[in-house]
């Protein structure tokens, strides 16, 4: 090696010895039928929770689940100690600054999946008459979403529409996906340094089911960028201490046994046998399934309207855990990890089938793949980027105690609770944060004062062993290189 190879070397160290504090998980791309970690090419199932604190209908501009440091820290903790590796959010303003949780997230181990539509006006595709909304302003939003994303290395993937095609809408929709999606990706591949992978989340429909992901999977030649990159499906069909037959999850496996993109359980978690159990999980991530399935995402973490909460945001930023969310993390805790993590050379070299009316098996369905053109002007906002375009950056995270009272289901307070910073290509795993210790008894109302983190667990570990290391490197290699 010669001395310019080696000074390159030598700095590049340390540039990651004082700089390096900022952790952050691989990205993850798509091969095939499966998400693979695009360093060390191991396959990544989801083991996923939805996000949306006060539900999509509370969701105002001026705040979304990603924008508040204090609560993305508690929350985050909480989710990596359940053992969840991505979070799926719904609903976002993109002029905010997620720098924060995204970071928060990202060195908890935990990626994002994103909706880049909201319920507002303009804000989605209208399943009734979809060329109304499918404009240049309208575009300008999701657009908006890719960028205040893009560059941190947690962001896993953007949907494109979420349960658009369901018996209410007309048959233009899946044509109007496909042209959101088409946008969406020559957008990225022109503004980001990755490819960021963009899909399709699908009501549990039956009767539409097959269609829908045969539409949306199949290639154009024309409209290559058109295709969805992964296929995500609402199910809530396995209901208390059910199995994969009584619940139709072998159905679901042998429909999509010849899939080319990866499919997965963008929500799952039915509530109907309350508590919940969950014996769904070890299927889910077993021989059963994980040959055609890329994993899921249980609905929801907080407490809404529709009972699906695995825990209670009490008002004053306190935390009351219920049975759900411990009993799903005993189901987690059984997951083989390494098998999940073995790659498969057959389906990450699959490449999808050319679109034709015959993969069309219902009638009315659409089977024309006619993809609409962009509006006028969309494609110098593509090539030239949306004006005022949000951006944001990975920062440092030192604070990692959390400071807010969590209590057990039983009333006890849950204290001592601690993110961990995974290394720089770590993903989070059950039983990575065992952090958190039961002590007293408590009452979990929302007029409770929140507890204080003890001075111990405020802020990171002592950085004097850390400094004093790096500086003994930089000395020793700068005597390396006085010897060239």
């Amino acid at each position: 090696m010669n001395g310019y190879k080696l000074l390159q070397l030598a700095t590049a160290t340390l540039i990651g010895c004082f700089f390096g504090a900022v952790h952050a998980v691989q990205p993850i791309k798509v091969q095939g039928s499966d998400f693979v970690n695009s360093v060390t090419g191991a396959r990544f199932q989801i083991i996923g929770l939805a996000y949306q604190p006060g539900g999509s209908s509370g969701f105002n501009p001026g705040t979304d689940p990603l924008s508040d440091k204090g609560v993305c820290l508690r929350d985050a903790t909480l989710m990596q100690r359940l053992g969840i590796n991505t979070i799926r959010v719904y609903n976002l303003d993109p002029t905010l600054n997620h720098d924060d949780c995204a970071s928060i997230f990202n060195a908890a181990g935990i990626y994002l999946l994103l909706d880049v539509n909201s319920p507002l006006p303009n804000q989605s595709l209208n399943r009734g008459e979809p060329w109304t909304s499918y404009n240049n302003d309208y575009l300008k939003r999701v657009f908006a979403v890719v960028e205040a994303f893009k560059s941190y290395p947690n962001t896993l993937g953007f949907f494109s529409g979420n349960e658009v095609i369901n018996e209410e809408s007309v048959e233009q929709v899946p044509d109007f996906i496909r042209a959101v999606t088409r946008d969406l990706k020559q957008y990225i591949s022109k503004h980001v340094n990755r490819p960021i992978p963009v899909g399709y989340s699908a009501a549990d429909v039956r009767s539409l089911l097959a269609d829908t992901w045969a539409y949306l999977s199949c290639g154009i030649d024309d409209q290559p960028e058109s295709k969805i990159d992964f296929f995500g499906l609402n199910s809530y069909s396995w209901c208390g201490d059910s199995s994969f037959t009584t619940s139709g999850y072998n159905v679901l496996v042998q429909q999509f046994s010849n899939t080319t993109i990866p499919v997965f359980f963008s929500e799952y978690g039915c509530n109907e046998v309350t508590p919940r159990i969950f014996t769904e999980v070890p299927v889910l991530y077993g021989p059963d399934m994980t040959t055609v399935m890329s994993g899921g995402l249980v609905y929801e973490y907080s407490q809404e309207v529709s009972n699906y909460g695995l825990v209670n945001l009490n008002d004053n930023k306190t935390v009351t855990l219920f049975g759900d969310y411990n009993a799903l993390q005993e189901q987690y805790n059984k997951i083989d990890i390494s098998q999940l993590e073995s790659g498969n050379a057959t389906a990450t070299s699959l490449t999808p089938p050319t679109c034709a009316s015959s993969l069309i098996t219902t009638s009315g369905f659409p089977s024309g793949f006619k993809v609409p053109d962009q509006p006028d002007g969309a494609s110098d906002i593509i090539d030239s980027g949306i004006s005022d375009a949000p951006s944001g950056k990975m920062v440092d995270v030192t604070d990692t105690a959390v400071g807010e009272t969590i209590y057990n289901p039983d009333g006890s307070e849950l204290k001592g609770l601690e993110l961990k910073k995974l290394a720089d290509d770590q993903s989070n795993t059950p039983n990575s944060n065992d952090s958190g210790s039961s002590s007293g008894s408590g009452t979990a109302s929302s007029t409770a004062s929140g507890a204080q983190p003890s001075s111990s667990k405020q802020g990171t570990a002592p950085q004097g062993n850390k400094i004093n290391g790096s500086i003994a490197l930089m000395a020793a290699v700068l005597a390396l290189l006085l010897k060239l």
